[in-house]
Parts: structure tokens; C-alpha cells; sequence
């Protein structure tokens, strides 16, 4: 079979269920929400012990492996040649992963806090405690749990790919170290189901997205967000990341993050020096406190008990999110990785990403939070009367210049969400293709990049203008139970290698394990 051929069990099945929930959502939007509204409510109902247990103890995985012998090992082996430099690493990294929503959500999450913060809490809305907290929710939803999620299940990725020379599909973390049989096609399928999950949300993504930037546009230029504008920046933003995914990773995805990465530490330093930095700085510090003194209690809070609606709301909505995005994330992230050891894996997916992440949510969350204490409260009244998507930009009108950092802003947006687009549709489109196992830089051919590029585009104008995003955000975290079980598979997968007893003496010299008596290590088996 040709490298380039098309794995039709993965890209058919998903390509229709797809444009079956579309036309759904044409012909009766409703339903369709109320169809996966009540499985998200099943699932939020039976399983919030598992999302919160699981995103717990991914983080202690991948702290673990950090000091574990294994991480001395070099990903393809001791004469593996990296892809990348560790600037372009670190920058393709950091932005495949900080989306279009941590750029506006750093703003209004804290200000969610704030108007209504969680009873158990016992804090007043508006009041300094409920601010504190508010940056400190930031960090424990988008910053070292977020990048555990992502890390462990590329890291295994990585090793079963480069190392033992397995198939470029999620199945392979799945399967490198466990005792489960897999059929080519139930690869394939496996890999259709984390691709739809990854669609649904990235559709939602880019729909919810583009209504933000609208909103900026319309501060910047006085026009008004219309259907048809929004409709333009889907499509621009779509064809845009198609075209840098069809380049390849060493042109149009390295070329975009690299200036993207840029761009946020630039954005953030003039938000700080400009902003009220002590008090950013003082408050990221109490924050980080109440971050860390209840990183156990919080993650492993279902609420159910207590009646606390909030971790359901918010933290376990978020897990079920990043769970659907995970599987795919994670094999880009784990195919660029070729030629660097476990450890510096780990330093670049997990400790640095989520580091810049502290800062940036410290500095966006730590202005939002002085904002609505010394004004009128203007970010909580942007909040109730147009959304979370207005308040940056209220919150930026209020810094000196205003005009430019809107501007710088509205740039920065477009290109983040292009920068995780274009690594997205480069995992969705190897995902489709059968590649060889050496897993060339550019894994799948131009034309199927610009497919699924117009496919998520198509699919994102329809659902916007005709009131479907909400369906699919439902789907996007049902499709993340789907995620955390293969994300826990790949999990365990790991943790059985380093717990291997014969592991440890054949780390010496590049090589990585002895022949695993188990079905999974068939490498022909697709």
C-alpha cells in the first residue's frame, strides 16, 4: 500500500457523522442540543469521579516520569537527529496548544469568579477574595493539569512511533506496553472517534473564536459583526492554517509559531509595564498560594456531596474539553519531538508551556481583576450584556494607547488561533493517511490538509449562522470521555514501561525495551 494512501475507516466514518450532525443542526438545532446536552449531562452525572481522578493522576505521571530513569532516553535513539531547534520546539509547542480561548478567557474568567463565586467559597462577589481566587481558577484550568493531559499521551506516542516503530495512530500509545489486541481497522476507527471529538470542538472553537475577533474588529473599524463577518473569518482563518499546514512543519507551522511566541511574551511584557504591574505581580503571587495549597483538594473536587455546582460547571467541563483534544494534539506534539530525551519532552510540553501560562493568566487575570475593583464594575456589565468574548476588549480600551493594544491584540488572536489550527489539521490529516514508520516531516499529502481544511470551514460557517456551536460544545466534551479513555490507555502504557523490571539495564546504548510479549508490539498488524 501507498505511503500516501487513504485509511478509509478513519477518514469516511468521521467525515460523515460530521456532516450528518450539520445537517441536523440546519434542519433542527434544538434537537440536536438536546440530544447531546442530556449525554453530557449523563456522563457529567456517572463519570466526574473519573474526569477529575484521571486529570489528577496524569500530572503525578508526568511529574514521575520527569525524575524516573526513563527520562535520560532519547526519543528514536541515540543517533536520532531532532527536527527542530529547542526555539522552534518550544514555540511550535506553546502554540498548538494556547488557543484563541486562553486569550480571552485569562480576562473573563476571573471576572466569572467574581460576579459569582462558588458558595463553599464563602467570599463576596466583587470583593478582593473573590479576585484572588478568580486568577487562581485561571491556573488550575489552563495551566500544569491542561498540559499533563496533553504530555503524557504525546510522550507515549513519541516512544511507541520513533522507538519501537509503530503506526502514526493514537492506538499505538494506546497499545505499546498493555496486552490488547488491535485489528487495523479498530486502529482506524479509534482514530476516527478522537478525530470527530477534536473536529466537534475545534469547530466550536473557531465558530465561538471568530465572534470574539468580530468584536474587535468592530472596536478598531466600527463595523458591525454581521453573519457574513463572521462567515469571512472563519474562512480566513481556516484557509489560512489549510495553507500553513500544506507547507509543512519546517515552513508555514514553524515560520507562524515562532512569531506568534514572540508576540506573546511582547503582548504580556507591555500589558505589565503598562498596566498595574505591582499589583499584577502582588496578586499573581497570592494567587499562585491558593493555587498550590489547593491543587489536591480542588482537583479531586467532583461536588456532588456538598451540592457545589462549580467544579462541573467549570473544571470538569474544562478536563472533558482538553480529554476530546488530547489524542490528536497529542500526536503532533509527539511527532515533532524525534531526537530529544524524555526529559527535555517533558521541559518543553509541560514545565515551560504551562510556566508561560502562570505569567500570562497572572497578567491578564491580575488587570481584569483590578479593573472591576476600581472601576464600575464594566467588565462584569460587558460580561452580562454581550459575553465573555467583550471583556478583553473592554479591558484593553482601559490601558493608555488603547487603540494599539486593541490593535496588537486582534493580530495576535488571528494568529494564535492560525498557529493551532495549522498543527491541528496536520495531525488530523496524518491521522487519514497511511505513512511509514521513519514518519517523514510532512506525513500526508497537501490535498488532504486543504480538505479538512475546508471541511472544518464549511461546517463552522453552517453551524454559526444557523445557532449550532452550542450542540457541538456538548459534543466536544462528550467526545472527551472518548479521549480520556484512550488518553488513560496510553497512560498506563507509560507507566508500565518505566515500572518495566528489565526496563532499567537496556536504557544504556539508546535501546529502549526488551521484546514485549504482547500483541500490541505487531507492527505489521496495519
Amino acid at each position: 500500500m501507498s505511503k500516501t494512501s487513504l485509511r478509509k475507516a478513519t477518514f469516511y466514518p468521521s467525515l460523515t457523522l460530521l456532516g450528518g450532525m450539520t445537517i441536523l443542526a440546519l434542519e433542527n438545532s434544538e434537537f440536536l442540543l438536546k440530544i447531546t446536552s442530556a449525554i453530557h449531562e449523563f456522563l457529567m452525572n456517572e463519570f466526574s469521579w473519573l474526569y477529575a481522578l484521571s486529570a489528577f493522576a496524569l500530572v503525578l505521571v508526568a511529574a514521575g516520569t520527569l525524575f524516573s530513569p526513563i527520562a535520560r532516553l532519547r526519543i528514536g535513539g541515540e543517533s536520532a537527529k531532532p527536527i527542530l531547534t529547542r526555539w522552534q520546539w518550544c514555540s511550535i509547542t506553546l502554540c498548538s496548544s494556547v488557543a484563541i480561548g486562553l486569550l480571552f478567557f485569562a480576562a473573563a474568567e476571573p471576572i466569572f469568579f467574581m460576579s459569582a463565586p462558588p458558595l463553599t467559597l464563602g467570599a463576596k462577589a466583587f470583593s478582593t477574595e473573590s479576585g484572588v481566587n478568580g486568577i487562581a481558577s485561571l491556573y488550575m484550568h489552563w495551566s500544569f493539569t491542561t498540559y499533563a493531559i496533553y504530555t503524557v499521551p504525546a510522550l507515549m506516542f513519541a516512544i511507541a512511533h520513533y522507538n519501537l516503530g509503530m503506526k502514526f495512530s493514537i492506538s499505538s500509545a494506546m497499545t505499546a506496553a498493555l496486552p490488547i489486541r488491535m485489528g487495523p481497522v479498530t486502529r482506524q476507527i479509534i482514530d476516527a472517534l478522537a478525530l470527530i471529538a477534536l473536529v466537534a470542538g475545534m469547530v466550536a472553537s473557531l465558530g465561538t473564536g471568530a465572534m470574539m475577533l468580530g468584536g474587535g474588529i468592530n472596536r478598531l473599524f466600527g463595523v458591525e459583526v454581521t453573519d457574513s463577518l463572521i462567515g469571512a473569518l472563519c474562512m480566513i482563518v481556516m484557509l489560512a492554517s489549510a495553507l500553513s499546514a500544506a507547507t509543512g512543519l519546517l515552513k508555514g507551522i514553524r515560520i507562524l509559531s515562532s512569531w506568534n511566541a514572540r508576540a506573546l511574551v511582547f503582548m504580556a511584557a507591555l500589558v505589565l509595564i503598562f498596566g498595574p504591574t505591582s499589583f499584577i505581580a502582588n496578586g499573581g503571587i497570592d494567587a499562585l498560594g491558593r493555587y498550590l495549597s489547593g491543587f489536591v483538594k480542588n482537583s479531586l473536587n467532583t461536588g456532588t456531596i456538598n451540592g457545589n455546582g462549580w467544579p462541573r460547571a467549570w473544571t470538569l467541563f474544562f478536563w472533558a474539553n482538553w480529554f476530546a483534544w488530547a489524542p490528536v494534539t497529542s500526536m503532533f506534539l509527539g511527532k515533532i519531538s524525534r531526537g530529544y530525551t524524555v526529559r527535555e519532552f517533558l521541559l518543553f510540553n509541560f514545565l515551560l508551556p504551562a510556566s508561560f501560562v502562570l505569567v500570562w493568566c497572572a497578567t491578564f487575570g491580575g488587570l481584569a481583576v483590578f479593573t472591576e475593583l476600581n472601576s464600575a464594575h464594566i467588565l462584569s456589565q460587558a460580561l452580562k450584556n454581550s459575553g465573555p468574548g467583550d471583556v478583553i476588549w473592554v479591558l484593553l480600551e482601559q490601558l493608555p494607547a488603547a487603540l494599539l493594544f486593541v490593535a496588537l491584540f486582534l493580530c495576535l488572536s488571528l494568529v494564535s488561533y492560525i498557529t493551532a489550527a495549522d498543527s491541528t489539521i496536520d495531525a488530523i490529516s496524518g491521522m487519514c493517511c497511511n505513512s511509514s514508520t521513519s514518519s517523514e516531516i510532512n506525513s500526508s499529502p497537501y490535498y488532504i490538509k486543504l480538505i479538512w481544511g475546508a471541511i472544518i470551514s464549511i461546517i463552522t460557517l453552517v453551524l454559526t449562522v444557523n445557532g449550532g456551536l452550542e450542540a457541538l460544545k456538548m459534543i466536544s466534551t462528550i467526545g472527551g470521555f472518548i479521549g480520556l479513555l484512550i488518553v488513560m490507555c496510553a497512560a498506563a502504557s507509560l507507566v508500565r514501561i518505566i515500572c518495566w523490571p528489565t526496563l532499567l539495564p537496556e536504557l544504556k546504548g539508546g535501546a529502549i525495551l526488551p521484546p514485549l510479549k504482547t500483541p500490541s508490539v505487531r507492527h505489521n498488524d496495519i
